[in-house]
């Protein structure tokens, strides 16, 4: 008896082969996902910290500029925290004179008070800082 016998379909060794292709084409999807999403909230989080470091620079930019109105406080603050995007922000001002008459080093510190580790820092220089230069020839030992 002869018989043409044709077996249509993929053996055991095929099928292996191919779910061990396919296990690892996913699982690499799914680390690049992962990691896409990971690194866009840090990134996300890094801007609100900048934000926050610029908003301390500009308020004591616009105070060495006169275009504070009398109502508001001039003085200097060196730390604080503040809200971003529903998270609190703690932020450290450092006002240290630099090489010249007049000009200051204004270096902003922020980091999360949640604790997640993003941290940021700014640094801006001014001239004629009257408000900064009171409070760091007093806190340095320096006579300007």
């Amino acid at each position: 008896m002869n018989k043409n016998c044709t077996h249509h379909g993929f053996t055991l060794i095929e099928v292996v082969i191919a779910l061990t292709i396919l296990s690892w084409v996913l699982g690499s999807v799914l680390f690049l996902v992962s990691q896409y999403a990971d690194e866009r909230l840090m990134m996300r989080e890094r801007f609100y910290g900048n934000q926050v470091a610029w908003n301390q620079l500009m308020n004591n930019y616009q105070k060495s500029k006169g275009w504070i109105a009398p109502t508001q406080s001039i003085e200097v603050e060196l730390n604080g925290r503040e809200e971003q995007s529903g998270q609190n922000w703690d932020w450290q001002l450092e006002v240290v004179p630099a090489i010249g008459i007049d000009l200051f080093r204004y270096q902003s510190h922020v980091s999360s008070s949640s604790g997640s580790g993003i941290e940021s820092s700014l640094t801006m220089y001014l001239l004629n800082a009257q408000n900064g230069q009171d409070r760091t020839s007093q806190e340095s030992g320096i006579n300007l």
